[in-house]
Parts: C-alpha cells; structure tokens; sequence
C-alpha cells in the first residue's frame, strides 16, 4: 500500500511513505520507535479517499546519531520542509504519540499548511509539576528514566520477525496489540541482513533521544488556528482523565477532545476500527461545518 521515497529537502537525506488512490493530502506522523508503514492496518481505511504521505522520524532516515540538542521543534521544522516541498495544498494531518505533538508544533508555526489535525494520545511530560521541572532541566532529568535507559540497549538484531513477536508480546506496553499490528511492526520494524539476520530499522539512539527531549503539546494548542481533534486513550499512562479536563479548558476554540474508549498509549495498534470511526465521524462533522460558513 505504501511505497518508501527518499530525498534531501534541505533537511538531511529524509524518508517517507506515499501510497493512496484519492487526492486530497493526508500526512500521518507515527509514534517513537515505529516506521510509517507499521500503521498500514490503519492507514488502509484512508486510502481510497486520500493520497497518503507520512514523513518519517529522522530515527529511520540514516542511523546517524542525534545532534546534540535537536528538539522536538526541529522534528517539527522537518514537516514544515517537507509539506513544503511535497504539497501544494494544505493537508489533513494525523499522529500519534510524537508524531501527534509534532503535528501540533508545525501546525501552531505553520497553520497555513494544515487543513486540520487529528492527534492520538499526543506525547506529552506528564503530570502537573514534572513539565516545570523538564523545562529547567531537561536532559539531565530525562535522561535518568528508565524508559530512556532501556530504549538505549534495546535489541538490534533478530535472528527473524517471529522471535521479534514473541519478545514483544510479553511487554506491557504491547500487549494489547491486534495480531495484525504485531505483523506490520515486524515487517516495517526489521530490515533483513546480509547475514540472514534482522535489524532494527529505527535507530535506538534517536528513539532514545527523542523520549529524552520529551515535549509538551498544550503551549501549542493553546493559539492553534487549525480544526484540531484530540483523542486522550482511556487508559493512557499520559493522561489521566483529571489532568487531560484541566489542560482542554484552556485549549484554543479550534480544538475539539473526545476519549478512546478502552485503550492505551498505544491506541491504534490496540483498537484500530475504533480510532478510525472516531476520526472519520469528526472530519465529516468539521467538513459540515466548515462547508456552512
């Protein structure tokens, strides 16, 4: 369904998916650690009215290591660069995770690029005060989670996609995952060596880096001028329900929220129809509503 390009838009020998038979541009960004096409079981139910693009995070690009202090504004700069040089018309954005609060910082820099902007379970520092904190300190703090630490040794080479499956499925984090989101992780996730073995294809140094620079998205959501949609997961370890009522009350009038019902961080691996109803539901509601004005 995707096919991968490559190019130099002035931002490094960049990668992305395209794939899709509509014409109207929607851009999805994935979740830390996950290639594009690892999303394939949810981008399937967009691509016969969308031509899908989804620049990938630069820990898929070339494997070189994070420049030191590359935020997750820059990431943001590479979409900006990249909508630049692949578009002529605004898009329809969509990520996830990382890929959900990037969307938003590009989108609050740039809204003439965006015609809208889905966000699931954006990544966020959670809590009240630990965002304070993070701002003051950031890589010193962050760098002492666990999370951090374990993504640096995570496991490169596998001897196949199955081994990969089975490890991963005992983890926490994925154990909700649908067998369908377990096999495109595995395909999009590995690339096969000469050696017969596998091999991460997101570089764990910029995984790790990326969780260390972890940023907020609420700043800007608050001034955002784009129709947005966030979607809290129910049982997301990043936002609890309390938090995330408080946060939305002082969000820009173009944000809209509602909650994926059910699930964790991991939401679209986990309840893939679900999270699909709920974005189509909104895009028909806020194509009504913009077409009456």
């Amino acid at each position: 369904m995707l096919n991968t390009q490559q190019s130099d838009f002035g931002r490094g020998p960049a990668i992305w998916q395209a794939g899709g038979h509509g014409e109207e541009p929607l851009h999805f960004a994935a979740a830390n650690g996950f290639p594009v096409a690892s999303y394939t079981p949810f981008l399937a139910h967009f691509q016969s009215d969308y031509h899908i693009i989804g620049l990938e995070n630069r820990g898929v690009w070339d494997h070189q290591p994070p420049p030191r202090g590359f935020s997750w504004r820059q990431h943001a700069d590479d979409l900006i660069a990249f909508l630049e040089h692949a578009q002529t018309r605004p898009v329809i954005a969509m990520g996830h995770s990382i890929g959900a609060t990037v969307s938003a910082l590009a989108a609050a820099k740039r809204p003439e690029l965006f015609k809208a902007l889905l966000m699931f379970d954006p990544a966020t520092i959670p809590g009240r005060f630990l965002p304070a904190v993070a701002a003051i300190a950031p890589t010193e703090l962050m760098g002492r989670l666990n999370l951090v630490k374990r993504t640096q040794n995570r496991q490169q080479l596998w001897p196949d996609r199955q081994a990969f499956i089975d490890y991963h499925r005992n983890k926490a984090a994925y154990r909700r995952f649908s067998a369908d989101a377990f096999n495109e992780y595995a395909q999009a996730g590995l690339i096969e060596q000469a050696d017969g073995q596998y091999k991460l294809s997101y570089n764990r140094e910029w995984e790790a880096h990326n969780f260390k620079h972890t940023f907020s998205p609420w700043q800007a959501l608050r001034n955002i001028q784009v129709p947005t949609l966030v979607l809290r997961a129910e049982h997301s370890y990043l936002h609890k329900a309390k938090e995330f009522e408080r946060r939305v009350k002082r969000l820009s009038p173009f944000v809209s929220h509602g909650v994926i019902k059910g699930a964790g961080h991991m939401a679209l691996q986990e309840d893939c129809e679900q999270v699909v109803k709920l974005s189509r539901d909104w895009l028909q509601c806020t194509k009504l509503l913009r077409s009456e004005t």
